[in-house]
């Protein structure tokens, strides 16, 4: 089986080597040593020898040629032994842990699979009776399909737990093996000062980004110390300015592209490089880690931030990935078109789930929590600018537990909700969402979109199943098709942000949520400039749509028009 980590792409692989022989040579080499120091003691006594003569001096120039020689042979063999005993210790503490994890990974990876395929069967059973069955049945059907999902996700979190651990020890062997490398090439030493390593220590314990731009600032005669030894924190580190972040992972970046790597990841690197070469103005890439979880996380800054009056934050959402971000580009540009002092930043900061993961909270969890610490990163570095967050589908449900986890809504100006999933159905967070003093709240829901429906309206338990065109104080605009200045303006066809409808399922005709000259996209740049959307509910030129019936899931738990 072959197997790679899910966080840090180690390969499930027995390592080579022994610990005992690598400790047999280095006493070996350190008894060379000695044997050398005695040699040079030796060697050193005949250049006090007695006498005149040439004869004699010339006996103690040789010796001390030849001490002096010693003298290297002697530190390299000191060398040798301390390297190869350090890496011995190393293997055994470390990579012989990982050796032995290598059995029951397989086995957990096994369970797993077999967990995950009986949790896809019993979803998409719970699918199929949903659609025709008995509400008794479908009942039973979704208790059943959250029992295998909750088997499945048991599996996952042991399998998670074993990867842990193996990442562990074999980061902790790789990293001995860089150090014995660099030793023997003479590179040895601390990477940082001791004044630099305090101030990354710092960095990494301030517990707000706003802490961290203090440490920062504070300190200008490290930034380039600290940027050069650890350029994957200081580019991913909320807090940290932003051309600061973005001179880092560029050059991450093209150090990574250099490598010509494949499969995903190679589709990931081609679609940022393409961003980045493509203008100007040039994005800037302000977040970058290409291993740090299941997806490349990235995010694109367009225009200018340091001027910005305005910055929105695009968030995508299920199935998306970076090797997307090329169209996600072009609604930042138009966004930034539509007036002055506009800067969009496409944020794809987290794992987004695929349509079975889709009904849990899991990955919003997660997302909300990278999100969270990101706007507040924004509002650190940037506090006199406006923010606004446009989140699609999944995206909107994922943003919605991140800006709904505190009081004041992390200080954003307006939330724009377009083809949402479902808001979470916690009290707390839908509390905050609807009480923040300063936070403004917009939806839309094409008529032709099938799966957000779905997405609300199937997960497990309800979990994002709150409708945000109905909730109180939210603002509901047009996504069908209209008029704006005597120009038609195309309905969203789907649940696309930008191509693509519901398929398999009935679609519409038109463009996405998010693409310019759609009746949405017109409404969020209006919402943008304005506060308001520029068209009317269900005016002139607005279409209905296949999905606009008002019982099309009435024998489902929550009603897809209702909170």
């Amino acid at each position: 089986m072959s197997l790679t980590s899910p966080n840090r792409g180690y390969p499930l692989e027995r390592l080579e080597g022994s610990a005992g022989s690598m400790s047999w040579w280095s006493g070996a080499f350190s008894r060379v040593a000695g044997s050398l120091g005695d040699l040079r003691t030796t060697v050193q006594s005949a250049t006090d020898l007695d006498g005149v003569g040439a004869a004699i001096t010339a006996a103690r120039a040789d010796a001390q040629e030849v001490a002096n020689g010693l003298a290297a042979e002697i530190a390299e063999a000191e060398l040798l032994a301390g390297v190869l005993q350090r890496y011995a210790d190393a293997f055994s503490s470390s990579a012989e842990a990982a050796n032995r994890l290598i059995d029951d990974i397989e086995s957990a990876h096994a369970a797993w699979s077999s967990a995950a395929a009986d949790a896809e069967d019993a979803a998409l059973s719970a699918l199929s009776t949903s659609r025709s069955g008995e509400p008794a049945d479908v009942r039973r059907a979704n208790d059943a399909a959250q029992d295998a999902v909750a088997t499945r996700d048991a599996a996952a979190g042991d399998l998670a737990d074993l990867w842990e651990q193996f990442e562990n020890h074999y980061s902790a062997w790789d990293t001995a093996y860089d150090a014995a490398l660099a030793e023997l090439a003479g590179g040895a030493g601390p990477a940082l000062t001791s004044e630099a390593r305090s101030l990354l220590d710092q960095l990494l314990a301030a517990d707000t980004p706003q802490a961290v731009l203090e440490l920062w600032l504070a300190h200008p005669e490290l930034h380039d110390e600290i940027a050069r030894a650890h350029p994957d924190i200081i580019g991913n580190l909320d807090g940290i300015p932003y051309d600061v972040r973005a001179r880092v992972n560029r050059e991450r970046l093209e150090a990574l592209r250099a490598t010509n790597p494949g499969g995903a990841l190679g589709d990931d690197v081609a679609a940022l490089w393409e961003e980045l070469t493509d203008g100007p103005p040039f994005p800037l890439l302000i977040s970058f880690d290409p291993g740090g979880s299941a997806q490349t996380t990235a995010a694109l800054a367009y225009g200018d931030l340091a001027s910005a009056t305005d910055i929105n934050v695009l968030v995508p959402g299920m199935n998306s990935s970076v090797a997307g971000i090329g169209e996600w580009g072009d609604s930042a540009r138009a966004l930034n078109n539509a007036g002055p002092g506009l800067a969009t930043i496409a944020w794809f900061g987290y794992d987004s789930p695929n349509e079975l993961e889709e009904p849990g909270m899991d990955r919003a969890r997660h997302g909300a929590a990278a999100l969270r610490s990101f706007l507040l990163g924004i509002d650190a570095v940037h506090p006199t600018a406006e923010k606004a967050v446009i989140a699609h589908s999944y995206g909107s449900t994922t943003a919605a537990l991140a800006i709904g986890s505190r009081p004041d809504a992390l200080r954003v100006d307006q939330f724009i909700a377009v083809g949402s999933a479902g808001f979470p159905s916690d009290p707390q967070v839908l509390s905050n969402l609807q009480n923040a003093d300063d936070l403004r709240m917009y939806a839309t829901l094409s008529e032709n979109d099938a799966w957000a429906r779905i997405g609300r309206d199937t997960s497990w338990g309800g979990a994002h199943g709150t409708v945000p065109e109905t909730l109180p104080g939210v603002t509901e605009f047009g996504s069908d098709g209209g008029y704006a200045g005597g120009e038609q303006l195309a309905p969203t066809p789907g649940h696309g942000a930008h191509e693509g409808g519901n398929g398999p399922l009935p679609s519409g005709d038109g463009e996405g949520y998010l693409v310019q000259g759609s009746e949405s996209f017109y409404n969020i740049q209006q919402i943008i400039l304005t506060g308001e959307p520029g068209t009317e509910m269900d005016g002139d030129g607005s279409e209905r749509g296949f999905w606009d019936l008002p019982d099309w899931l009435e024998w489902l738990p929550v009603d897809p028009y209702r909170t």
